[in-house]
């Protein structure tokens, strides 16, 4: 009657009150997404990734349990590392097709070779991949910080040979006596 179409109001309308989007093109939705706590599906496929990155094998509950507290205490002290992990996941959902973490532990393994995901550096003018950034990202921030945490752990220091974990007592008799 006036020259307003009533079903586009309505949908003005609607995408102001459901968090629509925000003049800057992101959504008040996206904005908490981003810094909310990563969902178990995506803690899986980051541990996923450590696994296959430092042990080649399914890491004991123990362990794995170290490679959660690493994630959840750097996403919990850095609130823009959960959008570089997001980021990751789904960079591995890409590469691989599907979850990383429905993968087998040899396929990981293949991926990451693949796709030099462990190489610690990246050459000026290196080709990427379809998604260079989120590989930059994946390769630079998040396995070097998987492999750090891991390493840095007790269970990494396991892997080298160390009996008891910096700070923890060890065997007492070992410091009260005479070297042999």
């Amino acid at each position: 009657m006036f020259g307003i179409d009533p079903v586009a109001l309505v949908g003005c309308v609607s995408r102001g009150a459901m968090g629509g989007a925000s003049p800057s093109g992101s959504t008040a939705l996206d904005s908490a997404r981003k810094t909310a706590p990563l969902s178990r599906l995506e803690m899986d496929d980051l541990v996923a990734l450590g696994e296959a990155l430092v042990e080649d094998r399914a890491l004991a509950p123990a362990e794995r349990l170290l490679l959660i507290e690493r994630i959840e205490a750097r996403t919990t002290q850095n609130r823009e590392y959960v959008s570089v992990c997001r980021m990751a996941v789904s960079t591995l959902q890409r590469l691989a097709g599907r979850r990383f973490a429905s993968l087998e532990i040899r396929e990981r393994a293949e991926l990451i070779g693949r796709h030099r995901l462990t190489a610690s550096h990246v050459w000026p003018g290196e080709d990427l991949g379809p998604f260079p950034e989120e590989m930059r990202a994946l390769r630079m921030r998040i396995v070097k910080d998987l492999i750090g945490g891991y390493y840095g752990s007790s269970a990494g220091w396991a892997v080298v040979g160390y009996q008891t974990f910096p700070g923890r007592c060890g065997d007492l008799t070992r410091y009260t006596r005479a070297e042999s």
